[in-house]
């Protein structure tokens, strides 16, 4: 396809590259790489295209591996499988289940690909789990040079790949540590907020899942309970416990029993926009407080959401060394969203807020980023060893990582 237009999901982001290629194998991979890098263009690769970051956009090759999909193998005794990289996270449920196992952890959102949610530390909720990225326990790279490299568990470059944006080279295949199957029990309930605050650290510590949604408006495809008459500041709150693999199934609203992989999702049908910094989990009384009276001076239906991340030792993950809650604000698409959003994030970044890699423009300077993480420079100097020649970076990753 020659000089076709590229678009994300939402429509934020595009980009009019020499060429859209469909990767169609790993040797056709390294083959679109070695002769990108020869003729000095830049190659970024996409999956689902579900980011709102300025991931993909380049003037050269967009490289779709969507079509490199499935699960290659499957070792149950040791809980892991190795899945192709354009594998959406919704068609790793049914295969991985069948073979006794299920993926520890999962966001509402299951259209996206294994590589790209796990390259940008996509999360769910749950303070002893961490980002996708933490269950990368190994993968298959092609570099710049379009040599296939393997980095295994002992690799020091590991913690390094698991969130690099793409920026090392085009993943190929992921081995991931997985959870022997199990289901999950949900609650679906209508908290005062002040309540929410107040039972905060007991429900983060005693759930598997614990997060909540403040604001006027609840997006969720599931059947909400009814929101009582008397309360003020009402808050939906949603809890997931554990259970067995062979507990009987419940559709019951709003207390369903299932799958994880059919429990997590939910249903979106119109884009918007949003940025969801992560801060320290000790913080989450003052950064909720704060960010409310920014969502007071720019009002809008959408609510705000906070979730539990677990620490992680991954290079550039939001929740690197410290567990973290990730405040979620989202907002409608046509409206000039960026000064609500630099107030958010500039309320977060008092508290030490880490930017999630996938959901937000990049409103901050390399030096900022530097400071947000302790391995910053060791990235840097790793990145430019796997690719010398720049043949990973867009304009706006080449400001913050060249």
């Amino acid at each position: 396809m020659s000089n076709p237009t590229w678009t994300n999901w939402a429509g934020t982001e595009t980009c009019r590259p020499e060429t859209i290629v469909k990767a169609v194998s790993v040797e056709h991979v390294s083959e679109v790489v070695a002769d990108a890098t020869k003729r000095g263009i830049s190659v970024r690769p996409v999956g689902s295209g579900h980011s709102f970051a300025p991931l993909v956009p380049t003037d050269g090759i967009v490289l779709d591996v969507s079509a490199l999909s499935g699960v290659v193998s499957v070792d149950k005794e040791a809980a892991q499988a190795r899945v192709l990289a354009g594998s959406t996270i919704a068609a790793l449920g049914e295969p991985l289940w069948n073979a006794g196992l299920t993926l520890r952890n999962q966001g509402a959102i299951d259209a996206q690909t294994i590589a790209g949610a796990t390259s940008t530390s996509t999360h769910g909720s749950g303070l002893e789990l961490k980002t996708m990225s933490g269950s990368i326990i190994g993968a298959e790279l092609i570099t710049a040079s379009g040599e296939l490299i393997t980095i295994g568990p002992d690799d020091p470059r590991l913690p390094a790949l698991r969130a690099s944006m793409g920026t090392f080279g085009v993943i190929v295949s992921l081995d991931l540590e997985l959870e022997p199957a199990f289901k999950l029990k949900e609650t679906l309930d209508f908290w005062p907020f002040e309540e929410v605050l107040a039972r905060w650290e007991e429900a983060t510590h005693s759930h598997r899942h614990f997060s909540f949604v403040h604001g006027p408006m609840y997006d969720s495809s599931e059947e909400l309970p009814p929101i009582p008459s008397n309360m003020k500041k009402p808050t939906l709150v949603r809890i997931y416990d554990q259970v067995d693999a062979d507990a009987e199934d419940d559709a019951t609203p709003s207390a369903r029993l299932d799958r994880p992989y059919r429990i997590y999702p939910d249903v979106f049908t119109e884009p918007w926009e949003e940025i969801e910094p992560f801060a320290p989990y000790d913080t989450i009384l003052d950064t909720i407080g704060e960010c409310l009276e920014v969502m007071e001076r720019y009002p809008s239906e959408f609510p705000l959401e906070a979730r539990t991340v677990a620490k992680d030792d991954t290079w550039l993950s939001p929740a690197n060394g410290r567990d973290s809650v990730a405040i979620d604000v989202c907002r409608p698409l046509g409206q000039d969203n960026l000064p609500f959003f630099r107030e958010i994030d500039a309320v977060m970044a008092r508290y030490g807020g880490r930017p999630h890699w996938g959901k937000q423009p990049y409103l901050h300077d390399r030096e900022t980023y530097r400071n947000f993480y302790p391995k910053w420079d060791d990235f840097i100097a790793l990145r430019r060893q796997l690719d010398p020649s720049g043949t990973f970076l867009n304009g706006p990753l080449r400001a913050i990582f060249e």
